[in-house]
């Protein structure tokens, strides 16, 4: 089974719908800034998300890079390179997959123009820290940040992890994990999601 079909199957196919929090049920949100300028955000963030993530995975992290395009993959070179030079890109064998965008609805029916582009690879552990920095970058105008969502998956455990930037993070998955998450990040999680949060883990 490669990348795609593992993570189609381990989440039903909506791995990347989003919100991810509210489309799977039994999932955790974490704030990850409290506010101050954006380098109190992105510090309190980068803290955060690295140390609930240390709890997450063990060895190696698959991560899938999104790209929302109307143009061949190759018109993201810059993305790509950007990628390489910070070490989230290595030479090695990747998954690649597009998607087209639904047309919405009270459109015409059928597909649009614009496509997801997937790349997903797996790398190791010590890699964390760079993938979360990309994440928390988004926004902020902090440097390198390469113009990517990305996802990352423990699949051995069934775990999902998006950071989405600094102002939070959501985990969905293997019920056992997010519990044990529940109870050690307790004072992390979202308050405005918190009562859903408890009503599955409290």
């Amino acid at each position: 089974m490669n990348i795609r079909e593992s993570i189609q199957s381990q989440f039903s196919g909506k791995a990347f719908e989003r919100p991810l929090f509210y489309i799977h049920e039994g999932g955790l949100r974490f704030e990850l800034s409290l506010g101050g300028d954006w380098l109190d955000q992105f510090d309190l963030a980068l803290r955060k998300s690295h140390e609930i993530c240390e709890e997450v995975f063990d060895k190696e992290i698959v991560a899938c890079y999104r790209i929302f395009s109307d143009k061949p993959l190759v018109s993201s070179i810059s993305t790509f390179r950007e990628l390489r030079d910070i070490g989230l890109f290595p030479e090695k064998e990747k998954e690649h997959w597009l998607e087209h965008v639904a047309v919405d609805e009270g459109c015409i029916e059928g597909e649009s123009e614009d496509y997801w582009h997937t790349i997903a690879i797996k790398l190791p552990k010590s890699s964390l820290k760079k993938l979360l920095w990309c994440s928390m970058a988004q926004g902020l105008g902090i440097k390198p940040c390469p113009l990517v969502n990305i996802y990352l998956f423990e699949l051995t455990k069934g775990v999902e992890v998006w950071p989405y930037d600094v102002r939070g993070m959501d985990i969905i998955g293997n019920k056992a994990i997010l519990s044990q998450l529940y109870k050690k990040f307790n004072s992390y999680l979202l308050d405005y999601d918190r009562e859903m949060m408890d009503t599955n883990f409290g």
